[in-house]
């Protein structure tokens, strides 16, 4: 079971054609996450994002943790110390995981990785420009899924530090939609 971590930025709702209120983005974010949830494949759901953005009330509604810190390494590291599963999935405000990302992570984190023992995948975004259709992993990350020990060992920094930390690994098939 993933412990999710969505982490909830400012410039992280907006598209390339509009923007979208950052709550609301959100919000379509968490909701994404409901299926999910009722397969089993999550075992816990924190907020991590600014102090004074009225997270707690989306929070105390979506019946999931909250931590709010006045900079991005520090409520990202309260974050990881506050999940209480082996493995994570960290997830950026304002996407959404489509179809075959249930299946697909659940086999990674049931099988651990397989040979190397660790569960560790990125989500990208779904392709929206000409070079991300021809080669997917240069679109952005949307998510990131890997062991809470490795994260917790990474040096205090931002989300692309933890990812740069992790390493090497290999990208879903799945993809993350962008929500609004």
């Amino acid at each position: 079971m993933l412990s999710v971590i969505v982490l909830h930025e400012e410039t992280i709702g907006q598209s390339r054609s509009r923007t979208l209120d950052p709550s609301e983005a959100l919000v379509r974010t968490l909701a994404s996450l409901v299926r999910a949830n009722v397969e089993g494949l999550l075992r816990d759901v924190l907020i991590a994002g600014p102090v004074g953005r009225d997270l707690a009330l989306i929070a105390d509604h979506a019946g999931c943790g909250l931590v709010e810190a006045a900079s991005e390494p520090e409520w990202l590291h309260q974050a990881l110390e506050a999940a209480r599963g082996p493995d994570l999935l960290l997830l950026r405000s304002g996407h959404a995981p489509e179809a075959g990302f249930i299946e697909e992570a659940g086999d990674l984190v049931s099988d651990r990785g397989g040979a190397t023992g660790t569960c560790v995948a990125r989500l990208h975004v779904a392709p929206e420009a000409f070079l991300e259709r021809l080669f997917p992993t240069l679109a952005p990350l949307a998510g990131l899924i890997a062991p809470r020990d490795r994260c917790l060992h990474a040096p205090p920094g931002t989300f692309r530090h933890l990812v740069r930390h992790v390493g090497k690994a290999p990208a879903l098939r799945s993809v993350a939609r962008r929500v609004g």
